[in-house]
C-alpha cells in the first residue's frame, strides 16, 4: 500500500496558498501577492498580466475602489508531478460599492486554474487563469472603476 502522506500535505499547503489569494486581495494587501506568486508568474483575468507586479497592479485596479470585496473558494482540488501540480478551485465573488445607482452588488462565478511550481520557499502559483460562468447583479459595481 502506498503512503499519500506527502500528497496530502502538499495538497493542503496548495489549498492554502489558493485561500491566501483571496485573502491578500480582500484586504487590500497586494504585497502578499509575493508570497503566493512566482515572480515571473502569468495571471489571466480576460487578459495576461505577467509577471507579480502587473498582477498586483491589476488586482489593485480590479478591487480597491471598491468598498468591500469577498472572495469565496471552494471545491479544491490538486494534481501532483514531482515539483510541478495542477490544481484549481471553484470561486463565487461578491463585490460591493456603496451609492451605486442600480445597486450596490455585483456578484460572479467560475474557476481558478493554477499551474504551480514547488519552491524552496514551498508552493508558488506560475500561472493563474480565470474562467467566469456566470454574473449577477449591477454591472456598474464592475463599470465604475476609476480610469
Amino acid at each position: 500500500m502506498e503512503n499519500h502522506e506527502n500528497d496530502y500535505k502538499h495538497k493542503e499547503a496548495i489549498r492554502e496558498l489558493q485561500i491566501s489569494y483571496s485573502i491578500a486581495i480582500d484586504s487590500g494587501k497586494y504585497d502578499l501577492l509575493d508570497d503566493i506568486f512566482t515572480p515571473n508568474a502569468v495571471g489571466i483575468y480576460g487578459r495576461p498580466y505577467e509577471g507579480i507586479e502587473a498582477i498586483k497592479q491589476a488586482m489593485f485596479a480590479g478591487c480597491d475602489y471598491l468598498t468591500s470585496v469577498q472572495h469565496l473558494n471552494g471545491n479544491h482540488w490538486a494534481s501532483i508531478a514531482g515539483n510541478r501540480a495542477n490544481a484549481g478551485c471553484y470561486l463565487h465573488v461578491i463585490q460591493y460599492l456603496k451609492d451605486t445607482p442600480g445597486g450596490d452588488f455585483h456578484e460572479m462565478g467560475g474557476i481558478y486554474m493554477d499551474e504551480l511550481l514547488l519552491t524552496e520557499q514551498g508552493w508558488r502559483i506560475e500561472n493563474r487563469e480565470i474562467e467566469i460562468k456566470w454574473a449577477k447583479g449591477n454591472p456598474l459595481v464592475r463599470d465604475s472603476k476609476p480610469s
